[in-house]
């Protein structure tokens, strides 16, 4: 399963005490994401929030991976499921062609 996850610092969350040493423990961590292939991208959100597109056999699977970012305890994430676009695109037109086959057959024609 893929999933869009938008991380961003929590508005009235706690600081960090060593925001420097975090920043790095998250740039390691980010890096070994990416070339484990957890991560099929990460990219900085300006001006303060991150995003990457991750991989994860089940939502609880997510849960641990979110749970072991180093800045986990500071941010707040938004998680957005993601499906391939070409399915996503012939699934519509099979049901558009069901639904217009449904209402020919309701008219009679």
């Amino acid at each position: 399963m893929k999933f869009l996850i938008i991380a961003r610092d929590r508005p009235n969350g706690p600081y960090p005490p060593d925001p420097a040493s975090l920043n790095r423990a998250v740039r390691e961590w980010v890096g070994a994401r990416l070339s484990d292939g957890t991560f099929d991208c990460a990219y900085y959100l300006l001006p303060r929030a991150g995003m990457c597109i991750a991989n994860a056999e089940s939502h609880e699977a997510l849960l641990s991976l979110l749970r072991s970012w180093p800045s986990f305890g500071y941010q707040e994430f938004d998680i957005n499921v993601l499906a391939d676009a070409r399915h996503g695109i012939d699934n519509n037109h099979e049901r558009l062609q069901r639904e217009a086959a449904k209402s020919k057959a309701e008219d009679g024609t």
